[in-house]
């Protein structure tokens, strides 16, 4: 039970209901949420671009950034689509719950292996593990006089499938299929294994997110300026550093890299896409958005868009100007390599420090994004009502705990980065293809220049997404668990809820809670609506001193020249609907006036008023208009005249005009 002002209990339906929370977050503070996700991917991307393609990298890396680029893009129009929250669940649930369901399914999978790649990588920062201790104390090649060309200098060419030694150099050939050296798979049970300090980690963390998520924008926002840090600190001392001259020499020409072929190419970029991984976190941000929310998405996505594309390429060229360069030493922490190599060793440890840090910081978003995911599914009854209950903290217990736990379970079973990092991936994409498929469809979107490209963008996704699971079985084996075990909790959910009847929606439940049975004998009057809740504090206010009950009809008014369904807009479908139904509700509550939500939709408004005024047995009709222009004013005049007409001579039609909110709503 939530109170409020006026110092009544608020009941949990309409808690949940009315659960707005305020829209306080600029594109600034968006921008660093944003990239406190989207940012930090390049602190493992670089080095697994490094390990399945080797000197070819950079082809794919530059083609990564032209999709993040597109994504970027297709995510400005899908938060202006769905201003009040865009996850693939919301977007989803419009045309089917079930795929909404496979999407919040996908995502959670994505979280899943977020928060057990991100602490295991946390660790191969702060420099755990056998072969990290030997990649620190011998394998980084010397630094090199940036004049130095790369035939004056020894070296040798990898001939073997894994070769760790310092003096030798990464090929160009492309192995998308490779796993890591023998001697990079730790033994789990060593005080020097990453993996059991990430399971520590994450069951640290997730004790802490029993307590509630504290501050977690703050650590985003953390997260996001130290990334920023370490980009610049490596930036600023790369630049003069490179020999920009033998850059050509260094990296294939593209020709060359054409000639693995449109496959191994394919297969290769695929490898390596999951640097898309923390869009999602924009679509989620739009309920906190300030208005308008487009223009705030906008300006958040472009910004770190193209930070992130820009610096994953100029990166990119700092790690292949190093000669030699091994593929095989620096999988897990290239950041923190090529900060030693052009910083020193203070920068290399600063970014490792950093680094670590941001990472657990990613954990634990992923553990509060678990929780949030399995309990909107859980109150939507698509999982089973246990996974609702809250403890003293206010946090959904059995959700936590489920989130600490299926990551645990992921690393006692895989423990590697690139193997990780497999899994991630077939989750992030799964989600990003569905959310941008499903609104290329969307209505909203309107013009084909956009439409087009959007669908062809989904098509691209959707193909990354097949091409992981065929090349990556494993991958494809952890999602499947993860569907069925979901989808069976599903059924199950469903079954139950047969068996006891069908439950009400949460706007049908808040609707219930809150009329008591002597409010039904109460005098009523009508308040006919188009969706917007303005009028809400006069129609309140006169039902208050009337005391009687304010009938909400809320008109959806469909003006076509053929039939149309009726059924494909109900009260429980509309989202204007609801929104505008759970802020009368709410605030009638503060002022105990008790409202009756009605839904109706037809070609003639005037007709469905009238209608509904007699129904309900109304003794007067509350119309009103907030908007200005004589043409408009005209209309409504002539709305008036037939609303009257229609409606029995002692049931009024009353012109209010809005009023600032009540006192206790105002509060």
């Amino acid at each position: 039970m939530h109170t409020v002002t006026n110092g009544r209990p608020k009941p949990a339906a309409l808690a949940l209901l009315a659960g707005e929370r305020p829209r306080n977050v600029g594109w600034l503070q968006a921008a660093g949420l944003l990239f406190g996700d989207w940012g930090a991917c390049r602190l493992y991307v670089l080095g697994l671009a490094l390990f399945f393609a080797g000197r070819s990298c950079f082809w794919l890396i530059l083609l990564m950034s032209g999709l993040i680029m597109a994504v970027g893009w297709a995510y400005t129009q899908i938060c202006r689509i769905y201003p009040d929250g865009g996850g693939v669940y919301t977007a989803a649930k419009s045309r089917s719950r079930t795929l909404a369901v496979v999407g919040a399914l996908l995502l959670f999978a994505d979280y899943t292996v977020t928060a057990s790649l991100s602490s295991l990588d946390a660790f191969h920062y702060f420099g755990l593990g056998a072969a990290q201790s030997q990649q620190v104390d011998e394998s980084a090649p010397p630094k090199l006089d940036p004049a130095t060309r790369p035939e004056t200098v020894k070296v040798e060419i990898a001939t073997d499938k894994y070769d760790t030694r310092p003096n030798v150099d990464a090929a160009t050939d492309l192995t998308p299929h490779r796993e890591s050296p023998p001697s990079a798979k730790e033994k789990l049970l060593s005080w020097r294994s990453p993996g059991l300090w990430a399971i520590a980690a994450i069951m640290l963390i997730g004790l802490f997110n029993l307590m509630g998520p504290k501050h977690t924008g703050g650590f985003a926002l953390a997260a996001a300026v130290g990334m920023v840090f370490i980009t610049l600190l490596i930036t600023a001392f790369a630049l003069p550093q490179v020999p920009w001259h033998d850059l050509p020499q260094r990296i294939p020409p593209l020709s060359q890299t054409l000639k693995h072929g449109p496959g191994r190419l394919w297969v290769s970029f695929v490898s390596i896409v999951l640097a898309l991984s923390g869009v999602e976190a924009i679509a989620n941000l739009t309920g906190v958005m300030k208005k308008p929310v487009a223009h705030t998405a906008r300006k958040a996505i472009w910004v770190v868009a193209t930070e992130v594309a820009v610096f994953n390429v100029l990166l990119a060229l700092f790690m292949l100007a190093i000669f030699p360069l091994n593929r095989d030493a620096h999988l897990a922490d290239m950041a923190a390599f090529l900060s030693g190599h052009y910083v020193g060793a203070w920068g290399e440890w600063a970014v490792r420090i950093i680094g670590g840090i941001l990472l657990l910081s990613a954990t634990n978003t992923a553990l509060t994004d678990m929780i949030s995911v399995q309990y909107l599914m859980a109150r939507d009854g698509e999982l089973p009502q246990v996974m609702t209950a809250l403890n003293r903290f206010g946090v959904p217990w059995m959700p936590a705990v489920v989130a600490a736990s299926v990551p645990i379970l992921v690393l006692l079973i895989s423990h590697d980065l690139d193997s990780l990092a497999a899994l991630y991936a077939i989750g992030v994409i799964g989600a990003v293809a569905i959310n941008v498929t499903l609104c290329s469809l969307h209505p909203r979107l309107r013009r084909m220049h956009r439409k087009v490209p959007m669908m062809m963008l989904g098509f691209v996704l959707l193909a990354i997404w097949v091409t992981l699971a065929f090349t990556k079985l494993h991958a494809l084996i952890f999602v499947t668990v993860v569907m069925i075990i979901g989808l069976v909790a599903r059924q199950i959910t469903k079954y139950l809820a047969t068996r006891k009847g069908e439950r009400p929606s949460l706007l049908r439940q808040a609707i219930m809670e809150q009329l008591e049975p002597a409010d039904l004998s109460k005098r009523r009057v009508l308040l006919g609506t188009y969706g917007s809740d303005v009028l809400a504090p006069a129609a309140l206010a006169e039902a208050k001193r009337n005391d009687a009950a304010l009938v909400v009809c809320f008109i959806r008014q469909v003006s076509l020249s053929y039939k149309y369904d009726e059924g494909s807009f109900t009260l429980d479908t509309d989202i204007a609907a609801l929104k505008t139904f759970a802020r009368f509700l709410d605030m009638g509550h503060d002022i105990d006036v008790p409202v009756i939500p009605v839904y109706d939709t037809g070609s003639d408004a005037a007709v469905l008023l009238a209608e509904n005024a007699a129904t309900f047995g109304c003794e007067r009709v509350l119309i009103g208009t907030s908007r200005q222009g004589a043409l408009y004013h005209l209309i409504k005049g002539h709305f008036q005249t037939r609303l009257e007409a229609l409606l029995p001579p002692d049931i009024p039609v009353q012109v209010i005009a809005p009023t600032a909110p009540p006192p206790a709503q105002a509060a």
